[in-house]
């Protein structure tokens, strides 16, 4: 859901009471009821009707951010985000003292993490409070994401999936169609597609400009958060 019952999620005490005290006491006695069953406590809330509203809001319910009254989007942890970079881009991380083709869920030394986890908030695992994590969007992070290699340098990778795509794939339609499916599992819509196209007519050259669409979907919310 995002967030807690109770928040933070391991701070359970009587001065810290859940938002919901009846969902709370209901989802207590189903979970004592199926026999401590955590399978069936999940389908339970995976099929409810709050947990699949979408992250759209209203006026009413804009700036709530604890009650569930619609999807939170949140971003996507450290180690997952630089793990879909590496996927998209085909080009995989280089982390110290593992076999290139690791990916960053593997890697449990916080010493062998690149800068990238870091500055995502990923734990050090200096104690385990699950505080120690951040998914805050911070200027740091905008700025490595627009301008740092796991995006830049491996949009641009002679041997990424782009530059293999360009030169195997020559209709822009086509690659533009797979460049979206990509990152972020659709093809454009129309006005996207207007647009885009706009774009293309000014640009000199191809590979850059592909680069570039390639780069902007990497940065968008669409690849970045959970909606």
């Amino acid at each position: 859901m995002g967030v807690g019952l109770v928040e933070p999620v391991d701070d359970l005490r009587a001065t810290n009471p859940p938002t919901n005290p009846a969902l709370w006491a209901a989802l207590k006695a189903e979970f004592v009821a199926k026999r401590y069953d955590l399978r069936q406590l999940m389908r339970l809330v995976l099929t409810s009707r709050a947990y699949q509203l979408s992250a759209a809001t209203r006026a009413g319910n804009a700036t709530d951010d604890r009650y569930y009254s619609h999807y939170y989007a949140r971003r996507l942890p450290a180690e997952v985000l630089l793990d879909a970079i590496c996927d998209v881009t085909g080009v995989p991380e280089r982390f110290d003292g593992y076999p290139l083709g690791t990916r960053a869920v593997q890697v449990p030394d916080p010493g062998a993490a690149p800068y990238f986890l870091k500055t995502f908030g990923r734990s050090e695992r200096v104690t385990a409070c699950a505080c120690e994590r951040s998914g805050d969007v911070n200027l740091a992070s905008v700025l490595h994401l627009v301008g740092g290699d796991p995006t830049t340098g491996k949009v641009a990778n002679p041997s990424g999936w782009l530059a293999r795509t360009l030169a195997a794939e020559k209709d822009d339609e086509t690659l533009l169609d797979a460049l979206f499916l990509r990152t972020v599992g659709r093809t454009p819509t129309a006005d996207e597609r207007t647009r885009i196209a706009g774009f293309r007519a000014r640009a000199a050259d191809r590979a850059e400009f592909h680069r570039d669409v390639f780069w902007a979907l990497l940065n968008s919310k669409e690849f970045l958060f959970n909606r």
